[in-house]
């Protein structure tokens, strides 16, 4: 069981954007796709949930072709979370993350216990009655990322969970940045498949199961951080030089440019 991709080719107005990519996303594991801008990141994350059709290759979930679910059975096993949500309307911070139990039938007490719960594992208890749209850009994200964590707080009939991130540390101060870590590791602890695209290389690190790297729509390699993370690769992909050292609390690589 797996969220896996086999062989995807995309391209759109005559520009390729993923060119024979080929990635599984194991249960209980964290895999991040790493990458210059225009890399095909987030083209990827757009096939893998659905949002884009391949030119060529497959999608599946569980060992199902991803179309051949119905978006409500999909929405009780794969939760995304786009790198910007919009939402305009006057809702409460608890109002938007119960939009993450809607394909659920366990009840209004239920689904109110699960949204508390959480907006409390982000630390955005505080917010729940809060308007949406008078919250700052890192509260936003937050109860976003509550929202679809309450998608897939329990398990269901329809298999293993996963879990999509596009850059989700990207608006947090640093406090905030390391509780989406802790978050996404207590998920996989628990059986959930986390896929992450990540800019900050030594974040991805601190946190990977499995790296992707990507250049120009190719997987360009795929491992372990020590594996992924090395000085000649990471010159070649980002243009710059660094240096490789190690962290001293997580002994993960730490790139230095």
């Amino acid at each position: 069981m797996s969220l896996s991709a086999q062989n995807l080719s995309l391209t759109l107005s005559h520009t390729p954007l993923l060119e024979g990519v080929n990635l599984d996303v194991r249960p209980g594991s964290i895999t991040t796709i790493l990458g210059p801008n225009g890399a095909g990141k987030t083209s990827l994350l757009r096939v893998l949930v659905g949002e884009l059709t391949p030119d060529v290759g497959s999608v599946s979930l569980n060992g199902k072709l991803l179309k051949s679910w119905s978006p409500l059975q999909r929405a009780k096993t794969l939760a995304v979370l786009p790198q910007h949500s919009l939402l305009d309307f006057p809702f409460t911070a608890a109002e938007v993350v119960m939009l993450g139990r809607t394909p659920h039938d366990t009840g209004a007490a239920r689904d109110r216990e699960i949204v508390q719960h959480a907006l409390l594992s982000v630390d955005g208890d505080y917010l729940a009655g809060r308007i949406y749209t008078q919250l700052s850009g890192g509260e936003k994200q937050r109860v976003h990322l509550a929202r679809v964590l309450a998608q897939i707080w329990e398990p269901t009939a329809e298999g293993e969970r996963y879990l999509v991130l596009d850059e989700p540390t990207s608006s947090f101060d640093l406090a905030h940045q390391k509780l989406t870590l802790e978050i996404v590791r207590n998920l996989a602890g628990k059986g959930v498949g986390i896929l992450m695209v990540i800019h900050d290389l030594n974040l991805a690190a601190r946190c990977s199961d499995t790296m992707f790297l990507m250049q120009c729509g190719r997987m360009v390699i795929s491992g372990t951080p020590h594996e992924v993370l090395q000085r000649e690769t990471i010159s070649r992909v980002f243009q710059v030089e660094a240096s490789i050292g190690v962290h001293p609390h997580s002994g993960t690589p730490l790139v230095i440019t």
